[in-house]
């Protein structure tokens, strides 16, 4: 079986030390290394995340690789913890400095490897791929510098890998018109996977609405959501899931619920199998982030996958990235403030789970295809 290599912050969850990563990008690069592995392809990830700022009192770890499953291994860079500001910073040199001269022993010339687009990685990865001349298969979900440029030299470098990638993976329509110069891609929203039916709504007669997702002001798509309860009546519920400014958002739910018929729960933080019991418990799914900001053109909102792999309809802000793809026709709009969501809920075309479920397996088999292709 070809063993493809794919590089990116991935950590392990309930690790005795945290390594930098994020979460909604680990379990992107869990379904693909899922449906590499389904395409016939074994995976080795490669992970330079060194440990973060709660892994302060960690001995140093020398690399190591774990096997994940049967076609399916990690290899994970030596790192430490460390309460001082010039070991930080070599804690992260040191990582990158790893990941170059270990992809110089282990990658073969003209061998294609894939890559998960980060600021830090671009030059290890542009002087590797010098040196080496391995096929780039680049995974971009958003370009870097229009979200927030971290400094010109770190824009100049996401402007180089761009040119300098050999195949892509977009997460939208509009990355490929801008980025792909006729190279080979293919295009990922998300999260495929439609995971088992573990639940249903209750029959208590009501609408059961949910945002899920990390709760802050500056996206402020909890906040949105929760505004449009102020517009909607009592055969509507909302729900709230998530971890950040909970202490904020209670005090506004809190507000809401003293005079709207719509009542607003805040629910916590849900994970596993909970978290699926949960989503599938609810009819609607909220995607409510603010609609300025150059990034929404590049960067796909992983919550509307998430809500229609568990078979929820789902109500989103009319972005260009949503309203120009594939699954613009399971999705509902609105225009404007909290007045506008609550008006697209009342007004929304429910479709039924079956039906959304059929759409995303035909995406999920369309996006098997075009992998197949770029790295055969």
């Amino acid at each position: 079986m070809k063993k493809i290599k794919y590089i990116g912050f991935y950590d392990v969850p309930n690790q005795e030390y945290n390594r930098a990563s994020a979460l909604p990008a680990t379990n992107k690069m869990d379904y693909i290394c899922d449906a590499l592995n389904r395409a016939g392809f074994a995976v080795h990830l490669v992970s330079p995340s060194w440990f973060d700022e709660t892994a302060i009192l960690a001995k140093f770890h020398k690399t190591e690789t774990v096997v994940l499953h049967k076609n399916k291994k990690l290899t994970l860079v030596s790192s430490f913890g460390t309460t001082n500001k010039w070991t930080r910073n070599f804690k992260v040199i040191y990582s990158l400095l790893w990941l170059f001269f270990w992809i110089l022993r282990n990658i073969r010339r003209n061998e294609k490897i894939l890559v998960y687009h980060s600021p830090w990685l671009a030059l290890p990865i542009l002087l590797a791929k010098k040196i080496k001349g391995f096929h780039l298969v680049l995974e971009v979900e958003e370009i870097y510098s229009d979200v927030s440029s971290l400094h010109p030299f770190f824009d100049t470098l996401e402007k180089r890998i761009f040119e300098n990638a050999d195949s892509f993976l977009f997460s939208t329509e509009f990355l490929a018109t801008k980025l792909s110069n006729n190279k080979n891609y293919a295009i990922l929203y998300g999260n495929y996977n439609v995971p088992e039916k573990l639940a249903f709504p209750p029959t208590d007669g009501k609408i059961h609405l949910l945002y899920a997702g990390i709760i802050d002001s500056h996206k402020a798509g909890a906040f949105n959501a929760i505004e449009a309860a102020l517009f909607l009546n009592e055969y509507y519920v909302m729900h709230i899931i998530g971890f950040g400014e909970t202490e904020k958002l209670q005090i506004r739910i809190n507000e809401i619920n003293l005079t709207s018929k719509c009542k607003v729960f805040f629910d916590g933080v849900k994970s596993g199998e909970e978290y699926i019991k949960f989503c599938q418990s609810c009819h609607i799914g909220l995607s409510t982030q603010k609609m300025d900001g150059s990034y929404l053109e590049s960067s796909f909102p992983s919550k509307i996958l998430s809500y229609l792999s568990m078979g929820l309809n789902v109500i989103s802000c009319d972005i260009k990235c949503v309203t120009t793809s594939k699954i613009s026709n399971l999705v509902n709009y609105y225009n404007g403030s909290g007045e506008e969501i609550g008006l697209a809920i009342i007004k929304m075309d429910i479709k039924k789970p079956q039906h959304i479920k059929a759409e995303i397996e035909e995406l999920d088999s369309q996006f098997l295809i075009k992998l197949k292709k770029i790295f055969i």
